[in-house]
């Protein structure tokens, strides 16, 4: 299909060079018939003419088969035009020549009519090839003036149609000539003369002309057109012509048609002068053939004088002569071959010399420097002097990211990289378009930046020469091939700028992108030598600017993150301020998402307690579980890790992830032998691709997070231990205080009383000893109570680890509790109201339910004044029960609730109010109440009559079948 459309579009040209071939074959066999006819009849056969017959049909053949080439493939289709017709009259010309040889008139007439005809349009030819005088626009600097211009346009015309009339009326008469020449008038052939005279001079004029004004690609085709023509007929117009003027004998001149086998050059050097700059290959190979051709027939050349001399001076001495002809040779040749090279290079190949002179400015050698925005400039400004152009850009590869980043960087407001913008933008349209359609990161942000695996990336890697932008965007089975790899033959419209790789050590670090050319002209085998030349300089310069950025970056990285060693010297107060600390130092240092979970060790799942950096996160939940063994392993999925590409590595990937990630990360483990504290997550919205060092690094980083995080664990554990030492000690202190005071107010009275009795109980009564012992008696009961407060709290573990839940109806322990209180309630003249329902169980140990409503009633009566009430109460919470102990006090401080719980602990009001206590009963009851699964709490304002609250709560008991006959409980007890 595809060289179908080939074939259609060039239809019209293919049918042009069906019909030469069909008049070359016409001609050849016409010739040949007569060839083989004449030696036929010889009887003598002549190699000569064997020789002749078959160089002129070659030499034909080759004159075709250029001038097709040209007419198929010429972008500028006058030139292709005007070549395509003289090698069809040259062609016409050597196909014919045999026959002419041999005085066919026919054959005769149309090679002398194809002669003159060939010149005329050779000689239009340099009129718009390589600088077109026939066009209106001119890209001289000195242009003539526009009306000027276009009277000299006009000329010209007048002689382009002058020339092609003369040619016709040349040929006419030379077929006249051949097929009627004894009666034809003899100035018919001053005619000829003069025309071939005239033509003759324009074309030298117009060399010299096009010479002097052309810029340096047209001199260069020039220069290998007219020394390509020297070379043609240089051993003709040497070996043959010259011998022959100078009357040298016939063994001294060489026979014609061995002198004209050079003039195959002839179509050859002016085929490749209009094809040159569409030749898409390095000029070295044609040089390389051009020297091999130029030395060789220089070396026959000298060979041969070499030869004639030493026979001619010494023609009587054989020997001599030899030894003179080998001396000769042996001297002269390797000079010949190294002039005949020099000469090739500087006439044929100026251009080259000219763009070494460039590449190899010493101004530009003085500035190499280790910097890559240095390297890189001095690459660019080197391309931009050579090709005359700001239109360079350099990408160049960048090992972290795994992409290649313009450089040097573009400055915003800077006029001189407006265009290098552009050219960039350009070529970033073109891949990120191409890249949306299989984008394996997606979300990545977009930057002046194009992916090393990029597909335009890989065609310029696999291509055997610089492509353009149109061919590298293009698919892979639309690669160029075929001729299309060696020969440009279309003209894209619009911009196309050409992309070149730069290699270093079998890689490519680099990607030039060059736009148009100074002179609007496109780039070709020269250009492409060129940049081959300056690449090959540079490439190490910028390597090693590459390197030492990618080091200085490295360096920065490590600094960065041994600076958190310091973080190992701070106090922290918690495993999660450590996780903040180094997620913030690691984000700052990579430049990405860091993002710590921690691993709870009672539900076994991760959870997010840090984010840190861009917001660049991955698919994850909030809560990780179910985690596997593979997920404490590291794990880094970068910008190289495509699906396609890495199924293996996928497999291993963590099974936390819900689906599959479109961010660059870095999964590292936080953990050490059994102990996992969590997990260190760095996700990237640039490009990333982690290196051997830096998955070193970022491991060894982990590591340090683990020591800091286990240091804290420690840390936390020691403050804990020394902030439960320093409460035991305040708890002492307070025990001493609480206990020297409680106590020596009972023991004082009793000492009292019994000091007393001592010293007159012969002078009391009766009635007044038995009163002092019984009030020494109930000191010794209060100092036995307190004694036994305490020992209660010191067993009070013992009691919470014996404790045996049952169902218990709530109103029994009250009843219980408010019989044995009976006496003091009557005693104080209170009213107590309890509201319980008969039927609340509760799940209780009763003894331990007993003591607890002892503990909040006594203190109920200990701190509210005599004669306020006191209320009792339960009801069912849904699957608890809550129990509130009520009075009317000077209520608690809000500030000092939350202590009266703890052991030894009474407000400060009640350590100098008759009321005793050891500060215990809310601690056991607390200790006691949690044992059974409940929760004790306290509310009260602290306003003075309104009193405190104490409430606590029990798992409710199944209700019982036959409840007791009373349903609700209600004592309203005054004293009597």
């Amino acid at each position: 299909m595809k060289y179908m459309s080939w074939i259609r579009i060039r239809a019209g040209r293919l049918l042009a060079i069906m019909i030469a071939l069909a008049v070359y074959c016409l001609l050849s066999a016409i010739d040949g018939i007569l060839f083989f006819s004449h030696e036929a009849a010889n009887t003598s056969p002549s190699f000569q003419f064997w020789t002749r017959f078959g160089f002129s049909a070659f030499i034909g053949l080759i004159f075709l088969a250029i001038g097709a080439l040209i007419w198929l493939y010429a972008r500028n289709r006058y030139v292709a035009f005007l070549l395509f017709c003289f090698s069809f009259a040259m062609m016409v010309a050597f196909a014919s020549e045999t026959g002419a040889a041999l005085n066919n008139p026919i054959l005769s007439a149309i090679n002398n009519a194809s002669s003159p005809l060939a010149l005329s349009t050779f000689s239009v030819l340099l009129l718009v090839f390589p600088r077109s005088y026939l066009a209106l626009s001119s890209s001289s600097a000195s242009k003539p003036k526009p009306v000027q211009r276009h009277f000299f346009i006009q000329l010209l015309y007048i002689y382009a149609v002058a020339i092609i009339l003369l040619s016709i009326v040349t040929a006419l008469n030379e077929v006249l000539l051949d097929l009627w020449s004894p009666g034809l008038p003899s100035w018919l052939n001053t005619v000829d003369y003069s025309y071939y005279l005239l033509v003759l001079t324009v074309i030298l004029v117009t060399i010299i002309v096009s010479f002097r004004q052309s810029s340096l690609r047209q001199r260069q085709q020039l220069r290998i057109f007219v020394f390509g023509v020297l070379l043609a007929f240089a051993p003709f117009l040497l070996l043959t012509l010259l011998p022959l003027l100078f009357g040298l004998p016939n063994k001294y001149v060489v026979d014609a048609q061995l002198s004209t086998l050079s003039a195959i050059l002839l179509p050859l050097g002016l085929g490749y002068t209009i094809l040159r700059y569409q030749i898409l290959i390095f000029d070295m190979y044609i040089r390389r053939a051009v020297t091999w051709i130029a030395g060789s027939i220089s070396l026959a050349i000298v060979g041969y004088f070499v030869v004639m001399l030493c026979n001619l001076l010494l023609s009587n001495d054989a020997s001599a002569a030899m030894i003179c002809i080998a001396a000769g040779l042996i001297i002269l040749g390797p000079c010949t071959w190294w002039l005949a090279r020099v000469v090739t290079e500087k006439l044929f190949f100026n251009e080259m010399a000219h763009y070494r002179r460039l590449v190899n400015n010493p101004d530009l050698l003085s500035r190499e420097a280790f910097n890559l925005e240095e390297a890189a400039a001095l690459l660019t400004l080197t391309v931009v002097n050579t090709f005359e152009t700001q239109e360079v850009c350099l990408l160049v590869l960048d090992e972290d990211t795994g992409c290649y980043h313009i450089a040097p960087a573009l400055k915003e407001g800077d006029s001189h990289d407006v265009s290098r913008a552009k050219l960039v933008q350009m070529v970033l349209q073109t891949v990120q378009s191409a890249a949306n359609e299989h984008a394996t990161f997606p979300f990545l942000e977009k930057g002046d930046w194009i992916d090393a695996n990029a597909p335009l990336i890989r065609h310029v890697k696999q291509a055997r020469r610089p492509l353009l932008l149109s061919e590298a965007s293009k698919s892979d089975t639309e690669q160029p091939s075929g001729l299309a790899l060696y020969l440009s033959t279309t003209v894209s419209e619009g911009a196309d700028p050409l992309l070149a790789p730069v290699w270093t050590q079998g890689k490519m670090i680099g990607l030039l992108l060059l736009g148009e050319r100074g002179d609007g002209q496109p780039f070709a085998g020269p250009d492409f030598e060129a940049i081959h030349m300056i690449v090959g300089r540079f490439s190490p310069v910028l390597e090693t600017g590459r390197l030492y950025r990618h080091a200085s970056r490295h360096v920065a990285t490590l600094n960065a993150l041994y600076s958190a060693n310091a973080m190992l010297e701070k106090a922290y107060t918690s495993i999660e301020e450590v996780a903040e600390a180094y997620a913030g130092a690691v984000a700052q240092a990579v430049g990405a998402g860091a993002e710590i979970w921690l691993h709870n060790d009672a539900t076994g799942s991760l959870q997010r307690v840090i984010h840190k950096g861009p917001e660049a996160r991955l698919a994850l939940p909030e809560d990780i579980t179910g985690l596997e063994a593979r997920d404490w392993s590291a794990y880094f999925y970068d910008t190289g890790n495509t699906i396609e590409a890495s199924p293996a590595r996928l497999a291993t990937m963590p099974t936390c992830l819900t689906q599959i990630p479109h961010l660059p990360f870095a999964w590292l483990p936080l953990g050490k032998g059994e102990q996992q504290f969590g997990i260190l997550v760095l996700s990237y919205v640039r490009p990333h691709v982690f290196s051997h060092e830096e998955k070193r690094v970022l491991s060894m980083f982990a590591n340090q997070c683990v020591a800091a995080m286990e240091n804290a664990e420690i840390t936390i554990a020691l403050r804990a231990a020394y902030e439960r030492q320093k409460e035991l000690d305040l708890l002492k202190d307070q025990f001493i205080i609480t206990a020297s005071h409680e106590l020596r107010t009972p023991l004082t009275a009793v000492q009292g009383y019994i000091e007393l009795l001592e010293q007159y109980h012969e002078t009391l009564p009766g009635h007044t000893r038995a009163d002092f012992i019984a009030k020494a008696h109930r000191g010794c009961d209060e100092l036995t109570l307190m004694v036994g407060n305490i020992m209660d709290a010191s067993r009070v573990q013992v009691d919470v680890e014996q404790i045996r839940l049952a169902p218990i109806p709530l109103a029994g322990p009250v009843q219980h509790i408010l019989e044995i209180l009976d006496g003091v309630i009557r005693r104080e003249g209170r009213p107590v109201r309890v509201d319980i329902p008969a039927q609340i169980q509760v799940m209780a140990d009763d003894l331990r339910l007993r003591q607890v409503l002892l503990n909040l009633m006594s203190n109920a009566i200990k701190y509210s004044p005599a004669g306020s009430r006191i209320e009792i109460a339960g009801e069912l919470d849904g699957e608890m029960v809550k129990v509130r102990v009520r009075d009317y006090g000077l209520g608690v401080p809000l500030d000092q609730q939350e202590r009266l719980f703890e052991r030894f602990v009474r407000l400060e009001r009640d350590m100098n109010s008759p009321a005793r206590g050891a500060g215990l009963g809310l601690y056991i009851s607390k200790r006691l109440i949690e044992a059974m699964g409940g929760r004790i709490w306290l509310e009260s304002n602290g306003v003075a009559g309104e009193g405190s609250v104490f409430f606590f709560t029990l798992h409710a008991a199944p209700i019982a079948e036959s409840p007791t006959p009373n349903a609700i409980i209600t004592l309203n007890k005054l004293l009597r």
